[in-house]
């Protein structure tokens, strides 16, 4: 069985802007730079986000991209300085690039271990939960995002979601990793929906659920077959819900500490990044959520 980690030093590299989501992100980070025994790298991007700053035609005046870099080097700082609030036993360093925050994460990752940006930074319109830096970043990059949306929390599971895709069976590889380094349980949630009850009747509605629940509870311990061997301290509980998958997986965030999802599920259309499932977490899961992608 494959392991979910990478060379051992890839960093962990996490992107802030100043904003309170990045500094959570940062405590995210150190956390997990700590468990993972990992180099920390605060990144932080000098380019173009629709809306940040002044009107298109204004980004090369001299003093807007000062102030832009000014406000780079504020914010690398001020995370570095949290890091080591944090954990000073992690080690981190900082690092300004130029060019489109969306294209210097997606470059990022190609070398990190995991990369860890905030749900929504300082260019997000007021009232879009999830930013369009960190929506590309789950999309796009080139090793699991995390994405956090406030200050994480401590205790509680480890959620993954799971579906009988190919990304479903990644993403349970990586939260039973992430399970066993917060030494926490995990809790593996499949859904089977659109429709009701009331699209059955009398006998036949029963029938049906029951064989419904029957098969999913029979992939579901299809894809968590082994891993029990390989991480022996993680306990297992299965969830089978009639229900939107979104739904379910945000549900169960509520007390967990960690949500692992596949970037696009068995019902994601080819070429889709992004599956309506894992966006619709990523917009209002209460807890962390770390998305996967699977390479064939």
């Amino acid at each position: 069985m494959a392991d979910a980690g990478t060379d051992p030093s890839a960093p962990i590299v996490v992107a802030v802007d100043g904003s309170e989501c990045a500094l959570a992100a940062v405590r995210w980070a150190v956390g997990a730079a700590g468990r993972e025994k990992r180099h920390l790298r605060v990144l932080s991007a000098v380019g173009m986000v629709p809306g940040a700053y002044a009107p298109m035609v204004m980004m090369t005046s001299p003093a807007v991209v000062e102030a832009m870099q000014a406000e780079a080097s504020r914010a690398v700082d001020a995370a570095m300085a949290l890091a080591k609030e944090v954990d000073p036993d992690v080690s981190v360093d900082g690092k300004i690039v130029g060019g489109s925050p969306m294209l210097a994460l997606r470059y990022a990752s190609s070398e990190a271990h995991q990369l860890v940006v905030g749900r929504r930074g300082l260019g997000g319109v007021r009232g879009l939960l999830l930013g369009s830096v960190s929506a590309d970043a789950a999309a796009h990059a080139e090793c699991p995002v995390v994405v956090v949306g406030g200050e994480p929390p401590t205790t509680g599971p480890v959620v993954v979601g799971v579906d009988g895709s190919p990304t479903s069976t990644t993403a349970i590889e990586h939260a039973f990793r992430q399970a066993d380094l917060l030494q926490t349980s995990l809790l593996a949630v499949h859904a089977f929906g659109g429709f009701s009850g009331a699209a059955f009747y009398g006998r036949q509605e029963e029938q049906i659920i029951r064989q419904l629940r029957d098969e999913a509870m029979e992939l579901l311990g299809e894809q968590l077959a082994g891993y029990p061997e390989d991480y022996p301290d993680v306990q297992i509980e299965r969830r089978v819900e009639i229900g939107s998958p979104a739904d379910e997986i945000v549900d169960a965030a509520e007390s967990a500490q960690l949500v692992v999802v596949g970037t696009r599920g068995r019902g994601g259309f080819r070429g889709l990044l992004l599956g309506s499932t894992s966006r619709a977490v990523l917009q209002v899961a209460s807890c962390p959520v770390m998305v996967t992608h699977h390479k064939p």
